[in-house]
């Protein structure tokens, strides 16, 4: 998959580790530590620690540039 950002499909270490603490969150679960502090730091988390409007596009976002569908980890 080409993607915006001319890579092949690939996410950097960053964004995979971000992935996985939004998939985590929307699954039920709590991220590490680490991974929950950057989320909340870039404000991808509303007070009650739930994605929000902003957390959701970055999911979607990322979901996309690694070729995942939502409908692969979630019911939602």
């Amino acid at each position: 998959m080409k993607t915006v950002l001319g890579h092949e499909g690939k996410l950097s270490q960053k964004q995979i580790t971000r992935l996985g603490g939004l998939i985590a969150m929307v699954c039920g679960r709590i991220p590490y530590p680490h991974i929950e502090s950057d989320l909340h730091d870039n404000n991808f988390l509303n007070e009650q620690k739930e994605l929000n409007s902003r957390g959701k596009e970055e999911l979607r976002r990322l979901t996309a540039m690694a070729g995942l569908r939502p409908e692969q980890f979630t019911d939602n």
